[in-house]
């Protein structure tokens, strides 16, 4: 097909296009901002950071230590979301007023590649909540791992800080709209290309050339009603003169 037989079709519905596209872009902001319930995170943030004790009483840094650190994260972060772990912080925060399950689904646990730091995020419909979780299963985590491990080497670097106005992470209005803008142009293009596709009935003089090889020779122009009583009027007028004529002479 053609671009500029394309570009024909869509600007002949443009109007249904332009109608589509604003009442699903704004159909989905009204939907993020009065349907949809805000979410807040909070993020607690720990580090794998054994250290050991040189000769003289100093703490100092091993690579090997530091390695074998690294090579733990990939444990720590099944251990952190292991029932274990979610039953002790569940046990221990009756308040929360969750299960184990619900834990496991909010929180996040997020590692970088070659880092000995873990960070822990869990999103709830309210902002203190989530920072008592966050803050709960890092403390629990630092805990059980002596237990676990054998190895005392978690720090918690950074707990959930109170915030007096949090801002919440979903739903992300902009974000929304703007994919509900692209969807929507894209289906309805997709619409009005299958509705011409599909229309095969000659409408203009560009249609007769197109579909039949013809050349157009005349064309009857498209008449209406206001036309019509227009016509109408100046006959009867004409007439009318005609008639009386001879009476002014």
């Amino acid at each position: 097909m053609e671009l500029k037989l394309m570009i024909q079709m869509l600007r002949k519905r443009l109007w249904m296009i332009v109608a589509f596209v604003v009442l699903c872009s704004a159909g989905a902001g009204l939907y993020s901002k009065y349907m949809m319930t805000p979410e807040y995170e909070a993020t607690s943030t720990l580090i794998v950071n054994k250290m050991n004790v040189d000769q003289g009483g100093g703490r100092g840094l091993d690579l090997n230590e530091i390695n074998s650190n690294i090579m733990l994260i990939n444990s720590y972060k099944v251990i952190i979301t292991s029932a274990s772990i979610m039953d002790k912080v569940v046990k221990q925060n009756p308040d929360l007023q969750v299960t184990s399950t619900e834990l496991m689904d909010k929180l996040q646990v997020i590692t970088v590649q070659n880092s000995q730091v873990i960070t822990l995020k869990v999103r709830d419909e309210s902002y203190q909540r989530a920072m008592k979780v966050v803050n709960a299963v890092s403390q629990v985590f630092q805990d059980e791992i002596p237990r676990i491990m054998k190895v005392d080497n978690i720090t918690i670097l950074d707990n959930a800080k109170p915030q007096s106005n949090p801002v919440p992470v979903s739903p992300k209005l902009k974000m929304n709209m703007a994919l509900a803008f692209a969807i929507s142009f894209l289906i309805v293009v997709g619409i009005v290309l299958l509705l011409e596709y599909l229309d095969d009935t000659v409408k203009n003089e560009y249609d007769v050339e197109r579909y039949l090889e013809l050349t157009t020779l005349g064309a009857i122009r498209k008449m209406k009603k206001s036309d019509l009583k227009t016509r109408s009027s100046a006959r009867t007028k004409k007439q009318a003169g005609e008639k009386y004529a001879p009476l002014s002479q």
